[in-house]
């Protein structure tokens, strides 16, 4: 789907000209406090505006939209993660190649991207959920074509995290909104994230013996790459598909039986009874894990700074409903399944959104596209979640007919959206492209190839933004469409002296 302008023929104002307030019309429900020319990082047009939502509100919704001279007739929406609160830059990589850039802060206000208190408001918990992605991409969209006039233009969404369940929520709900989504690391599973991040939490502070340090992590890592590195048929630093790990308590002397327990505990995940389960984590690159699953100080934690990165957020949504002094280690019990079920009730009725893979019917009607991805060492969101939806969505409408809509990929050694030694540093953007590409020539994406380049700011798909290459890739990554996987074809013994390097010496098999 595209949008097309009536004024077709009609000559077009300058970039100059166009870039004023007067040349964006009133719209019900919108304010635009700013509209602004820059140069930097690429000549554009910057617009700065909220959404009022109603029912439960009223509630501010701030957006941003970037619209560069050299627009490529692409429109993407970058989703932010986390509590989110703040609406960032455009990307600087995105922008230099013509994209009109939108993002939102969702229309939340918390302390930081950590502090999920703000969920005992409705309007703004709703407004996180999926309302907000919704009525900033209406809102930017028009603008957008305000200002391109007779262009036509595709749309796409993007975020992971917080942000991949923004724009997940999206596809569900709104499919028309866009005509691809590249959602990650969402958390889709039947219980609230929450849990998982809150057992851990809750098994280490009942038994402080089996916390695990960030030395004994990279111990672990080191062990698992003894073991795993060449499976994909090469040595070359990376578990490229750590989904099939079992763990053998042999493997580890150095760690104690308390703290073997806690990494199986983190593996297997929540297992109660009939449906409550929480998948576990993969083992693909632990070093990750001390600064969100299991913190960088022994338990009991004093201060909350001390907490890792995910019990803060199960803390603080808990604190935010049931007041500052309340402590979910000990007030929950995460074996208790009917607790489990009445606390994911309880978060559904106050705004967390319920995900449905049967939802996604609508946007395989419409013809629309989802691309869904994770790191494969991801350490906050276990990656089963996108497995799961993924196997839901093609169990739903058979391999032939979700081949037509769906791609989902793992990117190997990848942490959280972004970072982990040794993996590729521009997959967003390349899976981007690679949706772009399905979009406007119908071929869909069997395999994308992602490079390490270094840059000056952050990922693109953390939602804040990036800054110019600082070095160009020096390795080059097959990502294979699921349920293939790259392996390759040089051996472990690579008699032959193939480029571990070169994409071109990958495969993808299943």
């Amino acid at each position: 789907m595209t949008f097309a302008a009536s004024n077709i023929g009609v000559a077009s104002p300058s970039p100059a000209d166009k870039c004023v307030a007067s040349a964006f019309p009133h719209s019900d429900g919108v304010t635009i406090r700013s509209v602004e020319r820059r140069q930097a990082p690429s000549p554009h047009c910057r617009v700065d505006g909220y959404v009022t939502t109603q029912d439960p509100g009223p509630n501010r919704v701030n957006f941003m939209l970037a619209l560069p001279d050299n627009f490529n007739g692409r429109y993407v929406m970058t989703i932010q993660g986390g509590a989110a609160g703040f609406v960032p830059d455009p990307a600087a990589t995105q922008l230099a190649t013509g994209y009109a850039i939108a993002s939102t802060d969702k229309g939340t206000r918390p302390a930081n991207i950590l502090d999920f208190s703000w969920r005992k408001d409705p309007a703004q918990a709703r407004d996180w959920a999926y309302r907000g992605v919704h009525v900033s991409a209406q809102a930017t969209q028009r603008l957008t074509r305000t200002y391109y006039g007779d262009r036509s233009f595709h749309r796409f969404a993007q975020g992971c995290s917080g942000g991949g369940d923004g724009t997940l929520s999206n596809a569900e709900l709104y499919p028309g909104d866009f005509d691809g989504y590249v959602a990650a690391a969402m958390s889709t599973s039947n219980l609230e994230i929450n849990h998982i991040w809150g057992a851990i939490a809750q098994y280490m502070y009942k038994n402080p013996l089996s916390w695990i340090s960030p030395e004994e992590w990279a111990q672990v890592h080191s062990t698992m790459l003894s073991r795993h590195d060449g499976d994909d048929g090469a040595i070359d630093g990376l578990i490229w598909n750590p989904m099939g790990i079992k763990l053998d308590r042999e493997d580890f002397p150095y760690l104690s039986d308390a703290q073997f327990g806690l990494m199986n505990f983190i593996s297997s995940g929540l297992k109660p009874e009939q449906g409550t389960s929480y998948p576990g984590y993969w083992l693909g690159n632990v070093t990750a894990f001390p600064s969100f699953l299991t913190g960088t100080k022994r338990p009991p934690w004093t201060d909350l700074q001390d907490y890792p990165a995910g019990f803060m957020v199960t803390a603080t949504g808990a604190k935010g409903f049931k007041g500052p002094d309340y402590d979910i280690l000990q007030a929950m019990n995460y074996s208790d399944r009917a607790a489990l079920i009445a606390d994911r009730d309880f978060q559904a009725a106050n705004g967390r959104y319920q995900f449905d893979p049967a939802r996604i019917d609508a946007l395989e009607k419409i013809g629309g596209k989802l691309i869904l991805w994770s790191g494969a060492a991801d350490q906050a969101v276990p990656p089963e979640n996108v497995l799961a939806y993924s196997n839901a969505l093609v169990a739903r409408h058979g391999e032939a007919k979700a081949g037509k809509f769906l791609r989902t990929f793992f990117v190997p050694g990848l942490h959280h959206c972004s970072t982990g030694e040794g993996a590729p540093t521009d997959a967003p953007d390349q899976l981007l492209e690679a949706m772009a590409m399905w979009v406007e020539t119908g071929k869909a994406p069997e395999m994308v190839i992602a490079g390490n380049p270094s840059r000056t700011g952050g990922n693109t798909v953390t939602g804040l933004g990036d800054g110019p290459v600082a070095t160009p890739a020096t390795r080059h990554y097959k990502l294979c469409a699921f349920p293939a996987r790259s392996h390759f074809i040089g051996g472990i013994g690579n008699p032959t002296k193939l480029d571990i390097n070169d994409a071109a010496n990958w495969r993808c098999v299943k």
